[in-house]
C-alpha cells in the first residue's frame, strides 16, 4: 500500500538526520518539562498549607510533605496513591468523623468552591479548603488544602502538627 513503510527500505542519510533531529528536539522538551514538574513539586512542597489533589477516580495525584506532617499519615500509606485509605486513616483524628466524611462525598460531585473548620481529638484545628480541579472545563478531581490555626496555647501542650 502506498504512505506505509517498507521494512525492506533503508532510509537515506538526511531521513536518518532528520529523525536524529527530531529525537533531539522531544528529548529537550522532555528535559524542559521535567524541570517544570520539579519547581512545581519544590514550590508546593515548601507552601506553609498541607495540599491534596485527588482524581476523579480517588487517587492521589499529589499530596505535598506538609499535608503529610499535619495528617501524621505514614510513608507506606501515602505510597498507595488511594483516597478512601486515607479518608478511613483520618477519620478516627477528628472529632466529627461523619460530617467529614458526607462533606468529601458532597464536594466531589460538585464544581463548589468550600471552606470548613476540622477540629481534631488532639485539640488541633485546621481549616480546610476544597477546589474543584477542572481540565478542559471538565471536573476531573478536587484540590484540598488544610491550614492549622491551632491556637498558640494549644501547641504548648504538644496538639500542634
Amino acid at each position: 500500500m502506498p504512505g506505509e513503510p517498507n521494512p525492506n527500505t533503508i532510509p537515506t542519510h538526511s531521513e536518518v538526520a532528520e529523525l536524529r533531529a527530531r529525537v533531539a528536539e522531544l528529548e529537550a522538551r522532555i528535559q524542559v518539562l521535567e524541570r517544570k514538574e520539579q519547581v512545581l513539586h519544590a514550590t508546593l512542597n515548601s507552601a506553609d498549607d498541607g495540599i491534596l489533589a485527588v482524581g476523579e477516580c480517588g487517587q492521589v495525584i499529589f499530596a505535598n510533605r506538609r499535608f503529610e506532617k499535619m495528617w501524621h499519615i505514614p510513608p507506606d500509606l501515602m505510597e498507595a496513591a488511594d483516597d478512601n485509605e486515607l479518608l478511613s486513616f483520618v477519620l478516627d483524628q477528628l472529632e466529627q468523623p461523619d460530617d467529614f466524611i458526607a462533606k468529601v462525598r458532597e464536594l466531589y460531585k460538585s464544581f463548589r468552591t468550600s471552606t470548613d473548620t476540622l477540629r481534631f481529638r488532639d485539640g488541633r484545628i485546621f481549616v480546610r479548603t476544597s477546589q474543584p480541579l477542572v481540565v478542559n472545563d471538565a471536573l476531573c478531581g478536587r484540590v484540598w488544602t488544610f491550614r492549622d490555626e491551632t491556637p498558640a496555647d494549644a501547641i504548648k501542650h504538644g496538639a500542634h502538627a
